[in-house]
């Protein structure tokens, strides 16, 4: 079995997050600190997605390197691409780069 490494964070809120987690750790029958790690975690995918659209529309990251930065995958990424109406050009690099990264792993275990 594997662990995951953790870390811990201390951290300050207002007083009315303080409320609303509490009230929300209430109605969904969590402890506040798990509904808080929860909320940390869900954001931090959120915000790891929004890079990658950003990155990806700017011309900075192919489909599949944003996959990578969002941390899902390639197929994940065009559906996400698709939902934020990001236009779908798909370049011969893009294509070379997506089999690449497709056949690397199958090298890898030779």
């Amino acid at each position: 079995m594997s662990m995951v490494q953790t870390a811990q964070i201390n951290l300050r809120v207002p007083g009315q997050v303080m409320v609303d987690l509490d009230h929300l750790a209430q109605e969904e029958h969590m402890a506040r600190v798990d509904l808080a790690r929860k909320i940390l975690l869900e954001g931090v995918a959120q915000r790891k997605r929004e890079l990658a659209l950003r990155l990806y529309r700017e011309g900075k990251a192919s489909k599949s390197r944003a996959a990578e930065i969002a941390g899902i995958s390639l197929w994940e990424m065009v559906d996400l691409a698709a939902q934020a109406e990001l236009p779908a050009p798909y370049t011969l690099a893009e294509a070379v780069e997506d089999v690449r990264r497709l056949v690397a792993p199958l090298y890898s275990q030779a």
